[in-house]
């Protein structure tokens, strides 16, 4: 989603002024000189196809339409990287139970859960450089490196978004942890650092990297390292040596459990960079070109930064630096000056992408921040997730040109996109409807939407759509899904399994048009010679036979045959009758129960009484033309004998 129209006017016109972002594809020539037409598909996909706006009897030579499908790269179901939309799912999934307590401070484990998320695409990244170093082919393993590269960026912005908004900081002095992240992502000369240090050999200058590795650690903030690298030169002794060694080694730092204040820190620090200056200006170290940039960094020197600048990639790598040694006491509301000064003077990197939201978090700037890691290519996994983190924070505030908020509607517009787009797939589906229900109230309509939509490739999928969406309250989804099956399993033919297959969707689906249908079309397939189907499942319906009245005559009629098979004969008898005298039957349908009552009257001991047999006379004479001829006959025999036997019977009992 572009969030654009959420913006001021200002900010709507520097995004319009990069549509130049956009991707243009040209279609290939003479496929569409009888013009085209657009039919939108599921997900995020559409078909281009010709179309002649005039009819023309004569259809001439058509081979050479062709229909084009248009689909989006979805970089995350790659295989390497789905393992990145499953973990990150059950993090997602621990947010929002944490957002639901309101009870608590949750800011400590909003920041435990940031972590993790950083965690699944830190091992997202060692993932990709194994499999970029495995990989032979060129084409593939470019990539690899540049899904690696996507991600690392993900990872930097996301760790620093995490020190100024989301983690709790003792006292807001940002410095430590601002030094540990350009440690983390912009490292210089750490592999040379190491082998110097570990070698500890004296007469270490000779090393071409020796004093970029030396500046480079001070740059960074190891201090002690950079003092041990000193210690390694073979003019250490001397006393402009010591006189710098002194002066890192004395070098104040605030720690807001050292009992000062930030305003007698201050004073201190001020005290200390005074003395630098005044080592300095004696012009002592004048000889020693970069023990005089040492000190002229440690004094904040913003000339002595400009001429190292082009030793490093960005202006990232000399922020904690600068912070460091101009204003180590910097809020991370303060950062702001600090960035545009660095950023200031690496000219020639202050246009990339990752230069423009590291400025945006800095300042501040969350919205700028969020458009931008739009831009990115992982599909929406990053701006979606980091997004729905900063809300539940508290830390996201986005309004418009009215000054209405629109936070929300920012987040869950995000989270939508993201989620419908993870359903596009085949298997992921389920955890794309996680975000959506997440969305209340337009995230469990689109989830019935889509839901609605999945293909039904079999019973277990069916079953487990089902299971779904009665986990989110999505009933409706239920009786669509059971409908549809029910529908599938009547049009494969009227085998008992198939017919019964139907009957217990339609059960499912709890609508009593369905039941009815199932139930005619096991009843006619039953006429024509097929066995009862689904016996046990009609057994134990319960109350679902209520539903239709035919449905009830399906589940009384398997029970009759129940009782007639294990020879209870006098209830099968008088549920039998019951049946006839019901009227519940279809017409197709009288046939087949009149007829079954004809065993029962031949029966050696008389299960029908009187008043029961004229019921069955009854019954036959207002239905003469269902039941004519021989079998009309042979019943009415049969009905007069059972008469002349119950009349008597029914004397004596009276």
């Amino acid at each position: 989603m572009n969030i654009s129209g959420f913006s001021s006017n200002g900010l709507m016109e520097k995004h319009l002024k990069r549509s130049d972002r956009a991707k243009t594809f040209v279609l290939p020539n003479k496929c569409f000189e009888k013009h085209i037409a657009c039919a939108w598909r599921r997900g995020n996909n559409f078909t281009i196809y010709p179309r002649s706006q005039t009819v023309s009897k004569n259809q001439g030579n058509t081979s050479d339409n062709k229909i084009l499908k248009v689909r989006q790269e979805i970089l995350l179901f790659i295989p390497i990287l789905r393992k990145l939309i499953n973990d990150s799912n059950g993090v997602f999934l621990s947010l929002q139970k944490v957002a639901e307590n309101t009870n608590s401070d949750n800011q400590v484990e909003f920041w435990k859960l940031s972590r993790q998320y950083r965690s699944i695409v830190r091992s997202i990244i060692e993932n990709l450089q194994e499999a970029a170093e495995e990989e032979s082919d060129a084409l593939a393993k470019n990539s690899l490196n540049s899904y690696a590269t996507i991600f690392y960026s993900i990872e930097c912005i996301w760790h620093l978004c995490e020190i100024l908004f989301i983690k709790n900081i003792p006292g807001d002095v940002v410095l430590p942890f601002l030094l540990e992240w350009v440690c983390c992502h912009f490292p210089s000369h750490d592999q040379t650092a190491a082998q110097l240090l570990e070698a500890r050999e004296r007469g270490s200058e000779d090393h071409p990297e020796y004093w970029d590795t030396v500046v480079s650690l001070i740059i960074q903030g190891r201090i002690d390292d950079a003092r041990d690298l000193l210690r390694l030169h073979s003019d250490s002794e001397s006393a402009e040596f010591k006189l710098v060694a002194n002066s890192l080694r004395t070098m104040p730092v605030y720690n807001i459990y050292g009992g000062i204040s930030s305003g007698e820190f201050t004073i201190v620090w001020k005290h200390w960079q005074a003395e630098c200056r005044a080592i300095l200006n004696s012009q002592s170290l004048s000889s020693l070109p970069y023990l005089q940039l040492i000190m002229r960094l440690l004094i904040g020197d913003y000339t002595a930064f400009e001429s190292i600048c082009s030793k490093y990639p960005s202006w990232f790598y000399l922020l904690g630096g600068y912070v460091l040694f101009t204003r180590p006491w910097s809020r991370r509301r303060e950062l702001a000056d600090a960035a545009a000064a660095c950023a200031g003077l690496g000219a020639a990197h202050a246009h990339s992408h990752l230069n423009t939201v590291i400025r945006a978090l800095l300042e501040g700037d969350l919205h700028q921040m969020i458009y931008e890691i739009q831009q990115m290519s992982d599909n929406g996994w990053f701006a979606t997730h980091l997004t729905d983190m900063l809300y539940h924070c508290g830390k996201l505030q986005v309004l418009d040109e009215h000054q209405t908020d629109m936070t929300k509607r920012l987040r869950d517009s995000l989270v939508l996109e993201y989620g419908s787009l993870v359903m596009e797939h085949g298997a992921l589906w389920c955890t794309g409807l996680s975000y959506l229900v997440a969305c209340a109230p337009e995230g469990p309509r689109r989830a019935e939407l889509l839901l609605e939509r999945l293909p039904l490739d079999s019973e277990e999928k069916a079953m487990r759509i089902i299971a779904e969406a009665k986990k989110y309250d999505l009933l409706g989804v239920v009786q669509t899904v059971c409908a549809c099956m029910s529908a599938r399993w009547r049009g494969a033919g009227r085998g008992a399994g198939r017919v019964g297959a139907a009957l217990a969707w339609a059960g499912r689906a709890r609508g009593a048009g369905l039941c009815a249908g199932a139930a005619h079309a096991a009843l006619r397939g039953y006429c024509a010679g097929a066995p009862l189907p689904a016996a046990d499942m009609l057994l134990s319906a319960g109350p679902t036979l209520l539903m239709d009245d035919t449905l009830l005559l399906l589940g009384k009629y398997s029970d009759f045959h129940r009782l007639y098979n294990n020879k209870e004969f006098k209830k099968a008898a008088k549920l039998l009758i019951s049946l006839i005298t019901s009227k519940i039957a279809p017409e197709y349908f009288w046939e087949t129960l009149l007829l079954d009552t004809l065993p029962l009257l031949e029966s050696e001991e008389p299960v029908f009484s009187s008043t029961e047999t004229y019921e069955i006379l009854l019954c036959l004479e207002l239905r003469a033309k269902l039941l004519t001829g021989e079998k009309a006959d042979l019943l009415r025999l049969a009905c007069a004998r059972n008469l002349a036997r119950t009349v008597l019977l029914d004397g004596v009992e009276e």
